[in-house]
C-alpha cells in the first residue's frame, strides 16, 4: 500500500520541492524519459511524493508500478552480504575461493568479499553473461557464476576500480547461497531475510513478463540506439518469474525502495527487525575506494570531454558523496556523508544522514551513461535545496 505524505509535519521547503517536480516534468517534456515516481522524506516522514508521465504507451505512472531496479538491486545484495558477515558466516576479507573453489581460476584466488563489493576484484565486466552462455542465461545464477569463475581476472585484484554490471554481485549472491545454513535459493534468502521483514511485500527477484504492474524497460526516441533496443528486449523477455539475477534483476515499487532506504538511514534496524548492525553499517557507508577513479567510464569521459573523478564506492552496493566538486549522483550540495545507490539509467535512492533526508527516484525511459548521473546530480541538488536548517 502506498505510504501517505505526513501533511501535519511539513519540515521541507515547498517551493524547492515544486522546482524538483518542474525539473522532472521538463525532462519528460523534452523526451529524455517517459514517466517517474518519487518520494522525498525528512526524519522518516514522507514530505512529498508524486508520479509523472507514462510508464508505457497510454499507461499513466502509478504509485504501485513495479520497476526493474537494474543495478539498484546491488544494494539489496550488499545488505544481505553484510547481514551474513554480522552472523559470522564469513568476513570482508574472506577469500571467495574458500567457498567457491572454482572461482580461484585465472588469478582470482585472492579475491575477497570486500573486493567484490567495491568493484575492485577484476571480474568479468560486461553486461551480458560470458560466452558460451546465451542472453537467455542472464537469470540463471549458478551457471552464470560457474562461467564467471572460469574466466581470468581482467587486472590484478584490488589495484583498479572498474564498475561491474553483472559478475561480482552474481558471485556475492551465490556466496549467500553456498554459505546459507538453511540451504535456500538466492531468491528465498532475499525474500525471507530482507523483503518480507522490512515490509517490502511488492519486491521480488524476477517477475512474470506479463505482470500487469510491471513497467517495461524502454528508451525514448531521443535516447534510442540500435544497442538500446537489444538491451530492452533482453531485460523484458528474459528476466521472468524464474530469474535470479542478483546484480540487476529485482523489481520493486517506490514505496518499497523507500522502506529499504529508511532501514539504512536508521542504521540497520527498523520496525524491530535488525538487518545489519549499526557498527557494520557505519563502516560500510564510508568510501572504500579512496581516490581511485572508476575505469568503466574512461571511454565515455574521453568522448564527452569529462574530467576524472573518484569512484567513491561504499560497501552498500553504491556510492558515497564525499568531499570536493565532482560529478556524483547525490548532488554537489548533499552532505559529504550522503550515500546512495543507482540503477541503470533509471533508478536511485539516496540518504543524507546529516540532514536526515531520504530521496527515491524511479523512472521509465532509460538515459544511458553518465547522463543519468548528471540528471541525478541535478535532482539531488533540488532535493537538498528543500532542507530547512
Amino acid at each position: 500500500m502506498p505510504l501517505a505524505p505526513q501533511q501535519n509535519a511539513l519540515t521541507l521547503n515547498r517551493e524547492a520541492l515544486s522546482r524538483l517536480d518542474a525539473s522532472i516534468q521538463s525532462d519528460i517534456d523534452k523526451g529524455n524519459n517517459f514517466g517517474a515516481s518519487i518520494i522525498v522524506a525528512h526524519k522518516g516522514l514522507i514530505q512529498h511524493r508524486k508520479t509523472f508521465g507514462e510508464v508505457a504507451l497510454g499507461r499513466a505512472a502509478a504509485s504501485d508500478d513495479l520497476y526493474l531496479m537494474m543495478s539498484l538491486s546491488k544494494s539489496f545484495v550488499a545488505a544481505l552480504t553484510l547481514r551474513a558477515i554480522d552472523q559470522g558466516r564469513y568476513s570482508l576479507d574472506t577469500r571467495v575461493a574458500d567457498f567457491i573453489p572454482k572461482f580461484a581460476a585465472g588469478g582470482k584466488q585472492r579475491v575477497t568479499v570486500r573486493q567484490l563489493l567495491t568493484h575492485t576484484a577484476g571480474t568479468y565486466a560486461s553486461f551480458v553473461p560470458p560466452a558460451p552462455l546465451a542472453p537467455t542465461d542472464l537469470g540463471q545464477l549458478e551457471i552464470n557464476v560457474a562461467a564467471i569463475s572460469a574466466l581470468p581476472a581482467t587486472h590484478v585484484p584490488g589495484q583498479r576500480v572498474v564498475y561491474n554490471p553483472f559478475a561480482s554481485y552474481a558471485v556475492l549472491g551465490q556466496l549467500l547461497v553456498v554459505s546459507d545454513p538453511l540451504k535456500r535459493s538466492f531468491r528465498a534468502i532475499a525474500q525471507q531475510d530482507l523483503f518480507e521483514p522490512l515490509g517490502m511485500h511488492d519486491t521480488t527477484y524476477g517477475l512474470a513478463t506479463n505482470a500487469s504492474r510491471r513497467v517495461p524497460v524502454s528508451f525514448t526516441e531521443r535516447n534510442s540506439t540500435a544497442q538500446t533496443g537489444q538491451t530492452a528486449g533482453l531485460l523484458n523477455r528474459h528476466l521472468d518469474q524464474n530469474s535470479e539475477h542478483p546484480a540487476g534483476g529485482a523489481f520493486s515499487t517506490v514505496d518499497d525502495v523507500f522502506r529499504f532506504a529508511e532501514s539504512l538511514r536508521l542504521r540497520g534496524t527498523t520496525q524491530g527487525y535488525r538487518l545489519v548492525s549499526p557498527a557494520l553499517l557505519d563502516y560500510a557507508s564510508q568510501n572504500h575506494t579512496g581516490s581511485m577513479g572508476n575505469g568503466a567510464w574512461d571511454s565515455y569521459r574521453e568522448a564527452h570531454g569529462m574530467p576524472d573523478y573518484p569512484a567513491n564506492f561504499s560497501l552498500l552496493g553504491g556510492y558515497v558523496r564525499g568531499s570536493g566538486h565532482f560529478l556524483n549522483g547525490a548532488g554537489f550540495t548533499a552532505s559529504p556523508e550522503t550515500f546512495y545507490a543507482v540503477g541503470g539509467g533509471s533508478t536511485m535512492w539516496w540518504i543524507d544522514p546529516v540532514r536526515e533526508m531520504t530521496f527515491v527516484f524511479l523512472s521509465a525511459g532509460f538515459i544511458e551513461g553518465l547522463a543519468h548521473f548528471e540528471r541525478l546530480r541535478r535532482l539531488g541538488d533540488l532535493v537538498s535545496a528543500s532542507w530547512i536548517s
